[in-house]
């Protein structure tokens, strides 16, 4: 099993601002922090989630993004190079030695003092491209299968960076976090999108059927 513990090198919470020309409130912009958070059952204590539908509640109460994908967009986009940095995607938690090719879903990790087990990749919104100022960046991410992931909360705790995450269980038949976008696009290319996707071990079932 090819699966790493990392060190929690940054925790982002969510400001309340507002994006794009109508103004629309959004929580994707996160400033670092250096303070202790609870993490519940619906995600970091002082962390803004306004849309629902993308981020927060209980089967997406945290947000992790691996840092090493921000290489990528400085090679794919060069002149926004600048922009690239851990916590602008709209994570939670950024680490490296955790990729998304080898992460599982269902996968449990002690998180700080708390337990959470990864359920769902990130469906990124028009709100990425937004924030970015470039309409590339929703389908890179996609078609690079490098979303990163939620997480569902199963025991609480607390949380500051600097913490470790350290690997616990791994259920059987799993498969990686990549590669159910490989399942997503496949089906969208079979225009079959109203099908649900087949029953994968830990998959939340609000992503199955979107």
């Amino acid at each position: 099993m090819n699966i790493n513990s990392a060190q929690i090198e940054g925790i982002y919470i969510g400001q309340l601002a507002t994006i794009g020309p109508d103004k629309t409130s959004t929580g994707i912009y996160k400033v670092f922090s250096e303070q202790q958070h609870e993490v519940t059952e619906l995600g970091l204590s002082g962390d803004i989630q306004v849309d629902k539908r993308v981020h927060g509640g209980t089967e997406k109460a945290i947000y992790h993004y691996p840092a090493e994908h921000y290489a990528l967009f400085k090679q794919a986009l060069p002149h926004l190079s600048d922009s690239f940095v851990p916590g602008s995607i709209g994570e939670n938690i950024s680490t490296h030695g955790l990729l998304d090719s080898e992460v599982h879903i269902g996968d449990t990790f002690r998180l700080g003092s708390a337990i959470v087990q990864v359920s769902q990749p990130r469906r990124p919104c028009w709100k990425i491209n937004q924030k970015y100022g470039n309409a590339h960046i929703a389908p890179f991410i996609m078609s690079e299968a490098i979303s990163g992931w939620y997480y569902r909360v199963l025991e609480t705790g607390q949380l500051k960076t600097g913490d470790s995450i350290e690997f616990l269980a791994r259920l059987d038949n799993s498969v990686p976090v990549a590669d159910i976008w490989q399942i997503f696009m496949e089906r969208l290319e079979r225009k079959d999108g109203k099908e649900p996707i087949p029953k994968i071990p830990g998959l939340s079932d609000e992503w199955r059927f979107e």
